[in-house]
């Protein structure tokens, strides 16, 4: 039987390897020609190059284009590790894209349905204003104290919840969906906001510590009071990101109530663990802020750096030795609470019907469904 082989264009076949994340001799344990393939002396057999595609998580026909596909999804706002922006996505990321965009398509068209009203601060301003007075002024309208830090042992939830109650659909995952073993990486990013007025979608990697994590919903949050979700240039995306840094810092820590908590007598390593500790923020985070306040000064905070970035984080991810949380928890902070109950309600109110209820909050079953249902409000909730 004659062997059926395929031609890939080298700039496909280089997009279709990047896109798999492995090196070449990681990938020459499944495919030990693949050097050849790269340097064009053999070509793939057919089964090979739909393994490839399996790997690179890309339909097999994108393997015979003449270029690379770009990728359909929208591009929106990035906090990455290093606050880089992200030329080309990681399968992974792509995937959460497209599937947090599909949640809010379905909200959106689902809310206005419902007469359900988005955040009141959505693009309420711009980034001409000072982001310290409008993280105090969004406080306010988040029904947040301006002159306490934000309550609660778990900071994270408590922002979460007030997000949501004020019409934001708040995702959380670190992984793809429901798959373990495809890992959100923070060296990509850290979180993102997807804006279709006048509602908004934010997802936060929890793959990152629960410091970061609570920085991030507060840059993001930015984000939406300044209705701007991607990127189109990178001068504008680099002040849009100082601005957003500077509204997060300000609405964990407001400068006044900054300087009435930190002791003049205290060291400067005593200051910056007690504005982490009451704050949430990070221990680098409440260094910078300080020394935005001029309570530290640069040279000290120079010296106190390797310090701070050398002490532990909080873990993020709970203990398996108990079993973990319940699944209709997981999904509920996967797919947010607003949105869980919203899909739920419309599916026991016969608005959608159940196999797409299932799709939208990843149930498996419907019997998965039904048990994810009988953990909502359902048909008497109705959202604010």
């Amino acid at each position: 039987m004659t062997t059926v082989r395929v031609t890939i264009e080298p700039a496909v076949l280089d997009w279709a390897i990047e896109r798999t994340g492995l090196s070449l001799d990681e990938l020459m344990k499944d495919f030990p020609r693949i050097r050849e393939w790269v340097e064009n002396t053999s070509q793939p057999t057919l089964n090979q190059a739909q393994d490839l595609a399996k790997k690179a998580k890309i339909p097999f026909g994108r393997l015979l284009l003449q270029t690379p596909s770009e990728s359909r999804i929208s591009v929106p706002d990035f906090r990455t590790v290093r606050n880089l922006s992200l030329e080309t996505f990681s399968p992974n990321l792509e995937e959460t894209l497209a599937a947090s965009e599909s949640r809010l398509d379905w909200y959106t068209d689902f809310a206005e349905e419902e007469g359900i009203d988005g955040p009141p601060f959505l693009g309420y301003t711009d980034a001409s204003n000072s982001p310290e007075a409008i993280a105090a002024r969004t406080k306010e309208v988040l029904g947040l104290a301006v002159d306490t830090f934000l309550q609660g042992p778990d900071k994270v939830k408590t922002l979460c919840s007030a997000l949501e109650d004020s019409g934001i659909l708040v995702s959380r995952n670190s992984i793809v969906e429901s798959s373990t073993t495809r890992p959100l990486s923070i060296d990509e990013f850290r979180g993102f906001t997807l804006i279709q007025a006048p509602y908004a979608l934010i997802f936060i990697n929890t793959r990152d510590s629960k410091t970061a994590q609570l920085f991030s919903l507060s840059h993001e949050l930015g984000h939406v009071v300044l209705g701007q979700p991607g990127i189109s240039d990178h001068g504008e995306s680099r002040d849009i990101e100082r601005w957003c840094n500077r509204f997060a810092a300000s609405f964990l820590a407001p400068a006044q109530l900054v300087l009435s908590t930190v002791s003049t007598s205290d060291s400067p390593f005593d200051s910056v663990k007690t504005l982490s500790r009451k704050s949430g923020m990070s221990q680098e985070a409440a260094l910078w802020r300080l020394v935005h306040l001029n309570v530290i000064d640069s040279n000290e905070a120079s010296t106190l750096l390797p310090l701070v970035a050398s002490q532990p984080v909080q873990a993020t991810e709970p203990s398996s030795s108990k079993g973990g949380p319940a699944r209709h928890r997981v999904v509920k902070a996967r797919v947010g609470n607003r949105f869980f109950d919203a899909v739920t309600y419309a599916a026991v109110a016969g608005k959608i019907p159940q196999k797409e209820a299932a799709q939208l909050l990843g149930a498996a079953t419907a019997d998965s469904l039904s048990k994810l249902i009988a953990h909502s409000p359902s048909a008497e909730w109705r959202a604010s």
